[in-house]
């Protein structure tokens, strides 16, 4: 009984002609008018899927974000903030009406005392705080990013080990963020004229004051273009075996062709966490002003893993 072979039949590659035009692959070349080069996975989560993701990155490890919270929140008391309230936030708004005389006027006196809380927060109590709150700012970073790629990896960790463990690319990290640092220049150098220009009076007509502004706006820009790549180098350098100069090469290639994307959601969480802030904070300016600082301080400490986790999240889905 002979059984009968099926012929497999396969498809071989049609032949160019000869005289066949090979279509050119577009050549991306920075600082140069031409149309926009699609990337091949161009499309990217918005911003509110990449917070979604850092929200579910934070309540997968709840309880080594719950150490975060006290041990970061006890050294930035102990070393940056203090344990006293810096402002009198119910004083604030009692003398702020007794001046104005107008109950009307009492959710500017709230506005106020927001922003007196945002300005003693950002300035510290003096400059060794603010060093002091850069490097735990730094180590808490790597500590967090260590500890969502060991959680993506299927690694059950907890936070003590994410301090020890995730302290091994600090050097690298360090290099990426003096990086980051040159890059802000452009931008410094360009906030230095403008600003010098207008205090001096040099700009006196609209058509001047516009010009140095748009002067002003492209350093930005210039700054933000190349931050775009840099702030994705922070996550690549984690990785083990890392340089900081391959990172940076590494993260210019995820970013080709999407940087204005990747731009504008960088700036989403920004808004994000003040928004978050101010939605959050104001009303207990009005119900309790004596835990109002203490609430900021509390999602300012939040805002960390938060951040991190956002912005793990989009490098992930860069790769």
């Amino acid at each position: 009984m002979t059984k009968n072979k099926q012929k497999t039949i396969v498809k071989l590659p049609k032949l160019l002609a000869f005289n066949a035009k090979l279509r050119k692959k577009p050549i991306y070349k920075s600082f140069r008018l031409h149309r926009r080069i699609k990337h091949h996975n161009s499309k990217l989560p918005s911003w509110w899927g990449l917070l979604k993701k850092s929200v579910h990155l934070m309540s997968a490890n709840r309880k080594a974000i719950f150490v975060f919270f006290i041990v970061y929140g006890f050294l930035n008391l102990l070393l940056v903030r203090g344990f006293a309230s810096q402002i009198d936030v119910g004083a604030l708004r009692e003398s702020f009406r007794n001046i104005v005389g107008d109950n009307s006027l009492s959710l500017l006196s709230g506005f106020t005392a927001f922003g007196l809380i945002v300005d003693s927060t950002a300035q510290g109590t003096g400059q060794v705080a603010q060093v002091y709150q850069t490097f735990l700012l730094v180590i808490s970073s790597l500590s967090i990013i260590w500890l969502y790629r060991q959680q993506q990896a299927g690694n059950k960790v907890s936070m003590k080990m994410a301090f020890y463990r995730g302290m091994y690319p600090l050097v690298p990290f360090l290099l990426i963020i003096l990086v980051i640092g040159l890059q802000f220049i452009p931008a410094m150098i360009g906030n230095f004229f403008y600003s010098a220009v207008l205090s001096s009076g040099l700009a006196i007509g609209g058509v001047e004051k516009v010009s140095w502004l748009l002067f002003f706006l492209s350093t930005l820009l210039l700054s933000l273009y190349m931050i775009s790549s840099s702030a994705i180098a922070l996550y690549v350098v984690t990785l083990p075996e890392m340089t900081p100069m391959m990172a940076l090469r590494q993260a210019r290639e995820l970013v080709r062709y999407r940087r204005v994307d990747i731009l504008l959601k960088t700036i989403a969480i920004v808004f994000v966490i003040l928004a978050s802030l101010f939605i959050v904070v104001l009303p207990v300016i009005f119900i309790a002003p004596a835990l109002a600082e203490w609430i900021f301080f509390s999602v300012t400490v939040l805002g960390v893993p938060l951040v991190n986790g956002y912005m793990f999240s989009l490098y992930r889905e860069l790769l």
